[in-house]
């Protein structure tokens, strides 16, 4: 003869439904997240006016790939390759967590005397004043 077991599994224990919440609530969480990649850059190239008593201290360089020596006049053109692109991250597809735009990625430095003076992203360079000519205008103290 075959003696049934019956288990009873009581969810009025507070420590249980802590527990069973806490689990209901992670497994969402870990679950809920979605990472968009996100499309590269175009590669160009951006012109930049120095505005200092000593442009000729100066020196731009890009992604640590390419450096550029400022002119007399502050006047320097480079060449933006194209950069890693990243992800986007949502949660529930809904709230954006993080952005992985490489134009908000700081690979532009500015540099005196190989000390990095200012670092720029694509998005910062675009926020910058203009010149007649169509240089970005970076003043330095």
């Amino acid at each position: 003869m075959v003696m049934p077991f019956i288990v009873e599994r009581s969810f009025a224990n507070p420590t249980r439904r802590m527990l069973l919440t806490s689990l209901v609530l992670c497994s969402g969480l870990f679950c809920g997240c979605v990472q968009v990649l996100r499309p590269y850059n175009q590669a160009s190239q951006q012109k930049f006016r120095v505005k200092s008593a000593m442009p000729l201290h100066y020196t731009i360089s890009v992604a640590n790939e390419s450096e550029y020596r400022v002119a007399a006049d502050g006047r320097v053109i480079v060449d933006v390759p194209q950069l890693q692109r990243g992800c986007d991250t949502y949660l529930f597809d809904i709230v954006k967590i993080s952005d992985g735009s490489p134009y908000n990625l700081r690979v532009i430095q500015l540099k005196s005397n190989n000390h990095v003076v200012r670092k720029l992203s694509l998005n910062d360079v675009a926020k910058l004043p203009v010149d007649e000519k169509g240089y970005h205008l970076l003043t330095v103290e």
